[in-house]
């Protein structure tokens, strides 16, 4: 196969260099613009603000709580214990906190496990309380750290992230 296309390219090319080369340049410049316009699009005024990592409570057990000020966010994963590759049901808590629009974040700190980022929807009539599904990816690790953050949008285009810590040993 890859023969059959070297082969291909290497008659177009020798058959008429400069038109072969023009195509070439073309694709290239082409290809250099479209990823120049994506690193460097942003149109988005939007800061970040992290909180510190809450480390001192389990979600395995509890619904795990972050409070800095008159500001707080609950965090409640089950079914408990939780397990990798099952389905988890997720709900947040904000005290606070005017939310446009909330996501959960889980990444492995031990391990890259990949994009996995999820939106929770707003529980009609219940302000400040979000909910949603999201998946711990399989891993081949005996323990898997996690950061499992809520990503809060606020309306001043103000993004606050909560990181709470989840550690899934193997089972």
């Amino acid at each position: 196969m890859h023969t059959v296309i070297y082969n291909k390219l290497r008659r177009f090319f020798h058959q008429s260099p400069l038109k072969g080369y023009s195509v070439l340049l073309t694709a290239t410049l082409m290809g250099l613009l479209i990823l120049s316009s994506c690193e460097f699009q942003s149109n988005s005024t939007e800061t970040v603000t992290s909180w510190p990592m809450l480390k001192d409570c389990s979600l395995h057990q509890q619904a795990c709580e972050a409070k800095q000020a008159q500001q707080s966010v609950r965090l409640q994963i089950s079914p408990k214990p939780i397990k990798v590759a099952r389905m988890l049901e997720v709900d947040v808590q904000l005290q606070g906190i005017n939310a446009q629009k909330v996501e959960l974040d889980i990444a492995g700190e031990n391990m890259y496990m990949g994009y996995n980022r999820v939106p929770l929807a707003a529980v009609p009539n219940q302000p400040g309380y979000f909910r949603g599904q999201s998946m711990l990816a399989f891993c081949t690790l005996d323990d898997m750290h996690w950061q499992v953050s809520v990503l809060i949008t606020q309306p001043n285009n103000q993004v606050l992230v909560v990181p709470f810590a989840l550690d899934t040993p193997r089972r």
